[in-house]
Order: structure tokens, then sequence, then C-alpha cells
């Protein structure tokens, strides 16, 4: 494996019976790196973070590799799995106040988790956890209240403490800044990158956010329908994308400001945003051929009906399109009739 990759996942398939809910997923996870994995609701960027963790829904069929060093995950036994939990795997978690308990205070929680991993006094642990706390701006007066007891916020910086406890190899955050307002989830992206990079962490961020993505990511992935649309880095792929479902993602998010990115001109207020027409596919009853060729303004009756594409790569970026070369400068433009 390359040396500057930290985990590699080929051919990653996740299925639940008869449905496959992420269909032959490859990609890489560089060192140091923020990867962005973005794409609407049921694009199966959940299930590939569970998996990356080892922690597929157990009714879940996954196939596969994913390699972390000397470890395969897939199919690797629960004590292998575990052994890496904590020291080279952790989760940033969508909800805090679920992933927290509520019976027992936030300082002991994360207390809890040093002595689990490092078996360290209870002096010692406590210790530790308070410092972990203070380092995401919690002051140690407040580290002995319940979660109940924390904002929104405070929360979602207690759960980023407890995954960097152990400074792991990889980080995965998925949707960390959910249902926090718009100051809220700067401040706890912001937060997340600088611990992360201070550490030496690779990050992974789930996210529909894309200016979050624009702002704090170093290479992004798109997922549709479970399988990879396109993947580059942030600037190139936000600039000139090359896959029509990441046009149409970019041309309808409101990215204020960020218009040149995408050689479009800036928005002004009250203009509708481009829309992608219809919906995502239901993963049980899938379409022949493109799963994205019945709302692509490209699609033919022929290959894309028939075929889906297989990714290709290029100059550092990946695309699965059939007709990405015939994308305009303008793609924007091709959504415009929908808005």
């Amino acid at each position: 494996m390359n040396p500057e990759v930290l985990v590699s996942v080929r051919d990653l398939h996740v299925s639940f019976g008869a449905v496959e809910a992420v269909r032959g997923l490859s990609f890489d996870v560089r060192k140091g790196e923020v990867l962005a994995v973005v794409g609407e609701s049921g694009a199966g960027k959940s299930l590939t973070a569970r998996a990356l963790l080892g922690m597929p829904p157990r009714q879940a069929s996954v196939t596969g590799s994913i390699q972390m060093g000397p470890y395969e995950l897939v199919g690797a036994p629960r004590s292998v799995r575990a052994a890496l939990w904590g020291r080279q795997l952790a989760l940033v978690p969508q909800d805090a106040l679920s992933a927290l308990s509520p019976v027992h205070r936030v300082a002991d929680q994360l207390a809890t988790a040093v002595r689990s991993v490092d078996g360290v006094s209870r002096k010692e642990a406590r210790a530790r956890a308070v410092a972990a706390l203070e380092e995401v701006g919690i002051p140690a007066d407040r580290t002995r209240a319940y979660p109940h007891e924390f904002s929104g916020g405070m929360r979602q910086r207690a759960v980023i403490a407890m995954a960097l406890l152990h400074s792991p190899a990889l980080v995965i955050a998925d949707e960390p800044t959910t249902a926090q307002d718009q100051e809220t989830q700067r401040r706890l992206l912001d937060l997340l990158t600088h611990r992360t990079e201070a550490t030496g962490t690779t990050l992974v961020l789930i996210t529909h956010d894309l200016p979050m993505v624009r702002d704090h990511a170093d290479r992004v992935l798109v997922m549709y329908a479970g399988r990879l649309a396109e993947e580059g880095p942030v600037e190139e792929v936000f600039t000139r994308p090359r896959a029509p479902y990441t046009a149409g993602l970019l041309a309808s998010a409101p990215l204020q400001g960020r218009g040149e990115l995408r050689n479009q001109p800036r928005r002004t207020h009250g203009i509708r945003l481009p829309l992608i027409p219809g919906t995502p596919p239901n993963p049980t009853n899938l379409p022949p051929g493109c799963a994205f060729a019945p709302r692509c303004p490209l699609a033919d009756a022929t290959r894309c009906a028939t075929a889906h594409p297989e990714p290709e790569t290029r100059n550092n970026r990946t695309v699965a399109c059939h007709h990405w070369r015939k994308l305009p400068s303008n793609s924007a433009e091709l959504f415009l009739e929908s808005a």
C-alpha cells in the first residue's frame, strides 16, 4: 500500500439482503488530510463511515476490502476491530446527546474511556479528561456537569474531545454540526479541523454542507446511490466538476460569494437556485444503467440507460460518467430550467 495512504477501500459493498446500499465503492484516505464525503440522503455516506469504523449495522453484509496498515477490517474478528477503536479509529457522532450517557457526568465519561484504553489510575484519568475538555473550550468548572446541562454546542465539543483522547490515526465525523446554528457550526468545524491538524489526525467528514466542505476539506468524494460519482481536490472539483451530479449539487448549493469557483456569476438576492430534477432512486428499485440517468440532462437512451459507468481516474481526479467530457464549463446552466 502507498505509504501516504492511511486507509485503502476497494470494491466495498454493504448489503441488506438483496438490497445493496453501497455498491462497489473504491477510494483512498490519505494521511493527514480532510476528506469530505458528500451526497444526498440515502447515498450511502453513513454506511460507508460505519464500515470504515468496523461498526456496520448487525443486519448488514459487508464485502470488499478496507485496509488500514496491516489490518483488514472487512471480516476481521470483533477483537481486532475493538483493539483499534479509540487508539486508531474514532467517531464524532451526529447526535452528541444520544452518544453521551445521561446519568454520568461528562468528565467521568471521558475518564472511563481513558482508563479502558490506558489502564491508568482514576485520578490520572480524570485529570486527562478535564484537560481534554479544556482543550476544546469547556472550562474545568463545567466538566462535572451532566450532558443535559450542556448546550448543544458544548455537547458536540465534548464528543470531539472524546474522539481525540488518544490522538487516533483516523477520526470520522458524521454530520457533526447537525441542528446547530451557522455560527456554532463554523466554530465547531474550525475546532475539529484545528485539533485534528494539531494531533496529526486524518479526518473523514460526512456532510451535506458544501460551504463547510469548501472551507475545511482537502479532497471531496461525491456519492450517488451507493456509488462514487466523482472524487478529487476540493478546489478543482468546485471549480470544474466533471460529473453532472456534482455540477447539480454545486449549482443548487447556497454558496454565496463563491460563484467564481465554478465559473459562474455571483448570485444576487432573490434569484432562485437551480435544482436537480426528481429525487434519488429507491435502493430497492434502482434503474438499469446509470442510477443518475433519469435526472441527468446529458443522459442518453443507449449507454446511460443500460450500462453503469465505471470510475475513470486522470490527473488526480476520478469520475464515473459516460459523458463527462461533454459537461460545459458553465455546467449550472444544465439545471436552470428546473429552478
